[in-house]
């Protein structure tokens, strides 16, 4: 089975500009066009600068809902003799490209951890010379669904019997 979530990170990645561009253009007409901020003005009564803060501390809370989530793309793919999973951090803070390659015989199971309430990590484990390792956690937020049923079903299926 192969699948990644390519859809799923170009929406988060579109809708993060969308939302810069957003905020961009309304303090932009705020400052510009004064009949605009007159309509916040007369109706809210707030100022310019308390304005502007708004619109900044939006576009500030949903970067750092990505950050926390951490946002991510994924790849899995358990076709060969080797379990695949490709993923790399949708910010721009964290742009490596990282990926795990398990030999089917040495995969010793998997887990996976919610943390923050909006973040999901899937920590896999090997058997590697006599000891079984874990990698690094992968961030599985942006997982539809659908595909996080698929993932778990296939990482059972590849997990040792007990």
């Amino acid at each position: 089975m192969k699948f990644d979530n390519s859809d799923t990170a170009v929406k988060i990645q579109m809708q993060k500009r969308l939302v810069a561009v957003f905020v961009a253009v309304l303090v932009a007409l705020i400052y510009f066009i004064p009949s605009f901020y007159n309509l916040f003005h007369s109706t809210l009564g707030i100022s310019k600068v308390l304005l502007t803060l708004i619109f900044l501390a939006f576009f500030i809370l949903f970067y750092l809902y990505h950050l926390v989530s951490s946002s991510s793309f994924f790849y899995y793919n358990d076709d060969d003799r080797k379990i695949i999973i490709r993923f790399y951090q949708l910010n721009m803070l964290d742009s490596s490209k990282n990926s795990f390659e398990i030999p089917k015989r040495e995969f010793a199971g998997f887990t996976i951890k919610r943390k923050f309430k909006v973040r999901e990590n899937l920590i896999v484990f090997r058997n590697y010379q006599g000891k079984v390792v874990s990698y690094p956690p992968v961030s599985i937020s942006s997982l539809p669904s659908a595909l996080r049923q698929k993932l778990i079903a296939s990482l059972d299926k590849h997990s040792p019997k007990k």
